[in-house]
C-alpha cells in the first residue's frame, strides 16, 4: 500500500472517530460524510436548518473541518513550490466540502491543503445563488481568532508592467512568490482575502461575547441568500440574530461553477490560547458544521454585492521611537565590536508591495493569505552556515498600544514555510535585558523595544535572548527570512496602520568574532 493511501485511510479513520457520539441527519451528500464532534445544540439546529431548506426547494451538502499543520506544508510545496508563508504559531483550520454535480474540480489542486477525503475539496467555486453556512462553537479564550474566505486562483496573465512587479525584479525569488501562475498555466495564483475577516473582536462587539460561544456565519455572493439564510437560521432556533455574521463575496469576483470561475477556500486562525488543554481539546473536536446551500430557482436573478469596503486602520504613531531604535542598533554593533555589521533590508508588505487582498486581486498578485487583522513586515533572506548571528530589534507593539499580540516567524526562504514562531511573551523586555550591561546609556524608551538573536546554536555561543535554527529546521545550504505580524490594535477590529509603525532592524553579525 502506498504511503499516500495509508495516510488517507488514517485521516478517514481519525475523522470518523472524532464524530463518535454525533447524530445523523439531513443535508448530507451520502452516508460517508465525516462529522466533527459538535455540541448537540449545534447539531439540532443544523438538522432543522437542512430539513427546512430542502423542504422549500434548496439544495444542501455538508462538509467537515480539519487542521492544517506545519507538517502538512509538504502538500502545497509539492503542488505549488511553497507553503504560502504559513504562520507557525498554530495550526490553521480549513474545511473541505463536496462539489456540486456540475462544478468543475481542478485536478491539480486536489489535496493542496493537506489530505482530504475522497469527494471533498478545500478549494471550491461559488454558485451565484449559493451560501456557505458555518455553525460553530468558537475556540476557547486566546489572544486571537479570525476566520475568512479567500479567493485562490483566477484566469489571467501576469502584468509585467505592474509597478510592484517591476520593483520586485531586483529580488527574483520574491517576484516569483508574488507573481506566478497556478499549476494550470491559464490561471494566476492570488490567495487574497476577499474583504474584512470575522474575528473575536468583531464577534464580541456584535453579539456580546466570542470565545467559546456558539455563533453562525454566512458567506455568499448573493444578498438574497444572505437575508434568506438568516431567516432560516432564526427559524431553526437562532432566535438572537446578532449571533449571525455575513461575509459578502463582492461582484468584483467572478462566481460560477465552470472552469473559468474564480475558486475559493477558507482559513481560520486561532493563536496563543490561555489554556493549552482547552485549546487542544477544541482542536481535536473542531466543533463546527459547514453546509453548502444553493437556491434551485435559476430563474431568479442573483443580487450581487458591491465591491469590498475595507475597514480603516488606525495606529499610535511610533515615529518618536525611531531615533532611540537607531541608537540601540549602534549600541548593539559597539557591543559586538562590529560597527560595520551588515544591515538586512526590512519592508512593510502593505505599504511597499500593496499586500491587501482586494488590491492583489486587481493586480493579479499572490497575496499569500493576507488578512486585514494584522501587518506584514518581511526581511531580506540570510544564510546560517558560516557562524552568522542575526540581531533583530524593533518596537514592542503590545507596549505601544498597537497590538493585542505580536508574532515574529522564521521561514525557510525558498519554500516559504514557517519553522520557528516567536511571540511577544518571549521577547518583551529583551532589549532591557541587553541594556542591563550598561551599553545603552542615554537611550530612551528601552522598555518599548525587543532585541533578540537568531543563529544555528545559541548555547554554543552563550547567547541569551536567542533562538536556535538548527539543521532540523532549515537544512544546510538553505536560507531563512523573517516576517513580523502585529495583530489587532486594541480598541479596533483590525490590525494597526502599518505606516505608523517603526520598521524592525536586522543585522548580520560574525559569531566567530564574539
Amino acid at each position: 500500500m502506498s504511503t499516500c493511501k495509508k495516510m488517507a485511510m488514517a485521516l478517514f479513520a481519525a475523522v470518523i472517530m472524532a464524530c463518535f457520539g454525533c447524530t445523523g441527519g439531513g443535508g448530507d451528500p451520502g452516508p460517508a460524510v465525516p462529522r466533527n464532534n459538535v455540541p448537540q445544540s449545534l447539531e439540532r439546529i443544523a438538522q432543522v436548518l437542512s430539513q427546512n431548506l430542502e423542504r422549500d426547494g434548496f439544495e444542501t451538502m455538508r462538509g467537515y473541518f480539519y487542521q492544517f499543520t506545519i507538517a502538512d506544508c509538504q502538500y502545497p510545496i509539492a503542488i505549488m513550490g511553497n507553503c504560502f508563508g504559513n504562520n507557525p504559531v498554530a495550526p490553521y483550520i480549513n474545511y473541505a466540502v463536496p462539489a456540486w454535480p456540475e462544478e468543475f474540480v481542478d485536478p491539480t489542486l486536489v489535496n493542496l491543503f493537506g489530505l482530504t477525503l475522497p469527494g471533498f475539496n478545500s478549494v471550491f467555486r461559488f454558485d451565484p445563488r449559493e451560501a456557505v453556512i458555518i455553525l460553530a462553537q468558537l475556540p476557547p479564550p486566546a489572544a486571537y481568532f479570525g476566520m475568512q474566505t479567500y479567493q485562490f486562483t483566477r484566469e489571467g496573465t501576469i502584468n509585467t508592467s505592474d509597478p510592484i512587479y517591476l520593483w520586485l525584479g531586483a529580488f527574483p525569488q520574491m517576484q516569483k512568490f508574488f507573481f506566478d501562475y497556478a499549476p494550470d498555466p491559464s490561471r494566476l495564483r492570488i490567495l487574497a482575502s476577499i474583504g474584512n475577516a470575522n474575528n473575536n473582536v468583531v464577534v464580541e462587539r456584535q453579539s456580546g461575547a466570542s470565545f467559546g460561544q456558539e455563533r453562525y456565519f454566512i458567506t455568499t455572493p448573493d444578498q438574497f441568500m444572505a437575508k434568506t439564510m438568516t431567516r432560516y437560521l432564526r427559524d431553526a432556533g437562532v432566535t438572537d440574530t446578532s449571533r449571525i455574521f455575513v461575509e459578502p463575496v463582492s461582484s468584483a469576483m467572478k462566481t460560477g461553477l465552470g472552469k473559468s470561475g474564480y475558486d475559493f477556500l477558507f482559513l481560520m486562525r486561532f493563536a496563543m490560547p490561555q489554556n493549552k488543554t482547552d485549546a487542544d481539546t477544541w482542536r481535536t473536536n473542531l466543533p463546527m458544521i459547514v453546509l453548502r446551500v444553493r437556491d434551485k430557482n435559476t430563474s431568479r436573478a442573483p443580487e450581487p454585492y458591491p465591491g469590498p469596503a475595507l475597514d480603516t486602520r488606525v495606529a499610535v504613531d511610533e515615529t518618536y521611537l525611531q531615533a532611540d531604535l537607531n541608537n540601540l542598533s549602534t549600541a548593539l554593533k559597539n557591543h559586538w565590536n562590529q560597527p560595520a555589521a551588515t544591515r538586512l533590508m526590512t519592508f512593510d508588505g502593505q505599504s511597499t508591495i500593496d499586500l491587501v487582498g482586494p488590491d492583489c486581486e486587481v493586480r493579479g498578485m499572490n497575496c499569500q493569505a493576507d488578512a486585514q487583522d494584522t501587518t506584514y513586515i518581511g526581511s531580506q533572506q540570510g544564510g546560517l552556515d558560516n557562524q552568522e548571528v542575526y540581531a533583530v530589534m524593533g518596537s514592542m507593539a503590545t507596549l505601544t498600544g498597537n497590538a493585542t499580540y505580536v508574532n515574529v516567524s522564521v521561514y525557510e526562504a525558498a519554500e516559504f514555510y514557517g519553522v520557528v514562531s516567536i511571540d511577544n511573551t518571549q521577547i518583551e523586555g529583551s532589549a532591557a535585558n541587553f541594556c542591563a550591561s550598561g551599553d545603552c546609556t542615554g537611550i530612551n524608551n528601552v522598555d518599548k523595544f525587543y532585541l533578540f538573536y537568531l543563529t544555528r546554536d545559541c548555547q554554543s555561543l552563550g547567547l541569551s535572548n536567542c533562538f536556535s535554527i538548527g539543521p532540523d529546521k532549515i537544512a544546510p545550504g538553505k536560507q531563512f527570512k523573517i516576517v513580523q505580524r502585529t495583530y489587532i490594535k486594541p480598541g479596533t477590529e483590525r490590525g494597526p496602520d502599518s505606516t505608523k509603525l517603526v520598521l524592525p532592524l536586522m543585522f548580520q553579525l560574525d559569531g566567530s568574532k564574539m
